[in-house]
Protein backbone atom coordinates (compact mmCIF):
# COMPACT_ATOMS: atom_id res chain seq x y z
CA UNK A 1 0.00 0.00 0.00
CA UNK A 2 1.09 3.13 -1.19
CA UNK A 3 1.16 5.87 1.67
CA UNK A 4 -0.05 9.56 0.13
CA UNK A 5 1.72 12.97 0.73
CA UNK A 6 0.66 15.65 2.26
CA UNK A 7 1.80 17.64 -1.17
CA UNK A 8 0.08 15.19 -3.09
CA UNK A 9 -3.09 15.01 -0.78
CA UNK A 10 -3.51 18.27 -1.26
CA UNK A 11 -2.97 18.74 -5.07
CA UNK A 12 -5.60 16.09 -5.69
CA UNK A 13 -7.94 17.75 -3.18
CA UNK A 14 -7.48 21.62 -4.17
CA UNK A 15 -8.63 21.98 -7.69
CA UNK A 16 -10.42 25.02 -8.27
CA UNK A 17 -9.60 28.44 -7.57
CA UNK A 18 -10.87 30.48 -4.27
CA UNK A 19 -9.15 33.32 -4.29
CA UNK A 20 -6.66 33.05 -1.52
CA UNK A 21 -3.57 31.29 -0.14
CA UNK A 22 -3.70 28.86 2.67
CA UNK A 23 -0.64 28.00 4.38
CA UNK A 24 -0.69 24.27 5.54
CA UNK A 25 1.99 23.84 8.52
CA UNK A 26 2.22 20.44 9.70
CA UNK A 27 3.90 19.61 12.98
CA UNK A 28 7.77 18.65 12.65
CA UNK A 29 7.46 18.95 8.88
CA UNK A 30 7.87 21.74 6.24
CA UNK A 31 5.57 23.94 5.11
CA UNK A 32 3.08 23.51 2.29
CA UNK A 33 1.37 26.62 0.50
CA UNK A 34 -1.88 26.43 -1.37
CA UNK A 35 -2.33 29.13 -3.52
CA UNK A 36 -5.90 29.43 -4.47
CA UNK A 37 -5.41 32.65 -6.78
CA UNK A 38 -4.46 30.10 -9.74
CA UNK A 39 -6.81 27.91 -11.27
CA UNK A 40 -5.94 25.01 -10.46
CA UNK A 41 -4.60 25.88 -7.02
CA UNK A 42 -0.26 25.53 -6.74
CA UNK A 43 0.49 23.60 -4.43
CA UNK A 44 4.38 24.25 -3.78
CA UNK A 45 6.41 23.92 -0.77
CA UNK A 46 7.83 27.34 -1.72
CA UNK A 47 6.00 30.58 -0.59
CA UNK A 48 3.80 32.31 -3.33
CA UNK A 49 5.02 35.66 -3.17
CA UNK A 50 2.08 36.81 -1.16
CA UNK A 51 1.42 36.33 3.24
CA UNK A 52 -1.11 33.42 3.67
CA UNK A 53 -5.09 34.49 4.26
CA UNK A 54 -5.46 31.48 6.43
CA UNK A 55 -2.99 28.87 8.34
CA UNK A 56 -3.85 25.67 9.13
CA UNK A 57 -1.66 24.02 11.96
CA UNK A 58 -1.69 20.37 12.90
CA UNK A 59 -0.37 16.42 12.81
CA UNK A 60 0.43 15.73 9.11
CA UNK A 61 -1.77 12.39 8.78
CA UNK A 62 -4.61 14.53 10.38
CA UNK A 63 -4.09 17.13 7.71
CA UNK A 64 -3.76 14.75 5.00
CA UNK A 65 -7.49 13.09 6.13
CA UNK A 66 -8.76 16.60 6.29
CA UNK A 67 -7.86 18.07 2.71
CA UNK A 68 -9.92 14.50 1.56
CA UNK A 69 -13.28 16.39 2.39
CA UNK A 70 -14.67 19.64 4.05
CA UNK A 71 -16.60 17.35 6.30
CA UNK A 72 -12.65 16.02 7.59
CA UNK A 73 -11.82 19.67 8.19
CA UNK A 74 -14.21 20.31 10.22
CA UNK A 75 -14.25 17.06 12.51
CA UNK A 76 -10.74 17.89 12.70
CA UNK A 77 -11.26 21.63 13.93
CA UNK A 78 -13.58 20.84 15.98
CA UNK A 79 -11.41 18.00 17.58
CA UNK A 80 -8.95 20.25 18.56
CA UNK A 81 -6.35 18.29 16.24
CA UNK A 82 -6.50 21.21 13.54
CA UNK A 83 -5.95 24.47 14.03
CA UNK A 84 -6.81 27.40 11.89
CA UNK A 85 -6.17 30.66 11.72
CA UNK A 86 -6.19 33.94 9.65
CA UNK A 87 -9.36 35.01 7.73
CA UNK A 88 -11.72 32.67 7.92
CA UNK A 89 -13.74 33.42 4.92
CA UNK A 90 -11.43 31.14 2.71
CA UNK A 91 -12.65 28.52 4.20
CA UNK A 92 -16.52 28.99 2.79
CA UNK A 93 -14.83 29.53 -0.62
CA UNK A 94 -13.11 25.73 -0.20
CA UNK A 95 -14.48 22.78 -2.91
CA UNK A 96 -12.48 20.08 -2.18
CA UNK A 97 -12.28 16.71 -4.00
CA UNK A 98 -12.44 13.50 -2.50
Amino acid sequence: MTTTTLGEAAQKAFTKSFGAVIELRPEGAEPFFIDGRADPPKVSTAPPGAAPDCVWRGPADVMRRAVASARAVESAVINGRLVIGGDMSVMTRLELSA
